[in-house]
């Protein structure tokens, strides 16, 4: 029992090309979210991200943040939430995108608030990580790269989870005919 011949020849390894996956992920900018209410925070935020080659998108309160979150056409990967806002709060936008199962979105909670209780309270609300004003750029640029391997990582996986189902399809395709 062979292959035939206008069969590809390929192996598990090849089914995979990680590194032309890598520094294609790598080459797209991570699109992200600044939502701030205070303007010159606002500012700052988006011109840091900008310099470190991030695309960003602003919104100046929970509510439009929300819908930049759900847009279906080009929705952020990457969230820098202020916790206190008008509309819908940081918090509140941190629950909902964690009850959603795609698209995932890497959350960066931004507050002025810093006890223990309320770090815990933004993670368990769904951030995953969680910064204090006044913030050093430097260690948000960190934590922003940080969330964008993450994000890049969510990208492979899923990538690789449709080549799988792909393999799949086509080895339950073969196994009727046998």
């Amino acid at each position: 029992m062979g292959t035939s011949k206008n069969e590809p020849q390929s192996t598990p390894s090849s089914w995979f090309p990680d590194d032309a996956l890598e520094a294609e992920l790598e080459r797209i900018p991570i699109h992200v979210l600044v939502a701030e209410d205070d303007t010159a925070t606002r500012n700052i935020l988006i011109k840091t991200l900008e310099k470190f080659g991030y695309r960003v998108s602003a919104a100046k309160d929970g509510d439009e943040a929300m819908q930049m979150l759900n847009d279906e056409l080009d929705p952020p990967e990457l969230a820098v939430l202020d916790w206190m806002m008008p509309g819908i709060d940081g918090l509140e936008i941190c629950r909902r995108l964690r009850l959603r199962k795609r698209p995932f979105v890497f959350v960066i909670l931004l507050t002025a608030r810093c006890s223990d209780e309320d770090v815990i309270q933004g993670l368990e609300a769904g951030a995953h990580e969680f910064l204090t004003k006044p913030f050093n750029i430097h260690v948000l640029a960190a934590r922003v790269a940080a969330g964008a391997r993450i994000v890049r990582l969510e990208k492979r996986l899923l990538i690789k989870s449709e080549i799988l189902k792909e393999y799949l399809q086509r080895i339950e395709e073969k196994s009727e005919v046998i």
